[in-house]
């Protein structure tokens, strides 16, 4: 049996940048122009940015990839995974950087971007039984 490893989320800080911005204009306003409503959708947007990111992670267990992002969690088993490739792919995803993973499955994708991209992609394949194929 092979041992679970994690691997966290890549952060790009242009990312996080663009947050901070997007909450500190709506504190900034609220406390300039006396807004309470400013205030709250600053507090709400930050809340539901924290309960929909932290912790942001990849699991590999002994039969599947476990994604966790904030709240959302899926779980895909190896035996689905038809293909690991590097991808800048700006869909969203449970991922907190452009730098990710594209993971094809028997039907449709999986977006991931761990810190460690190679490292992940060849122990992925390696579990997924995809080692010395060609990546798709």
């Amino acid at each position: 049996m092979t041992a679970a490893e994690v691997f966290p989320s890549r952060v790009d800080a242009w990312l996080v940048a663009v947050i901070a911005l997007a909450v500190g204009l709506c504190v900034w306003q609220g406390l300039a122009m006396g807004s309470v409503l400013s205030l709250a959708i600053g507090a709400a947007t930050l809340a539901a940015v924290l309960a929909l990111t932290v912790p942001c992670r990849y699991t590999l267990e002994a039969d599947h990839l476990a994604v966790r992002c904030g709240l959302i969690r899926q779980r895909v088993p190896y035996a689905r995974i038809r293909g690991v490739q590097a991808s800048r792919n700006p869909l969203s995803a449970s991922a907190l950087s452009l730098r990710r993973v594209k993971i094809t499955l028997e039907r449709g994708f999986v977006l991931v971007s761990p810190r460690e991209r190679e490292r992940f992609m060849a122990e992925l394949r390696r579990r997924a039984g995809l080692a010395g194929r060609r990546p798709s």
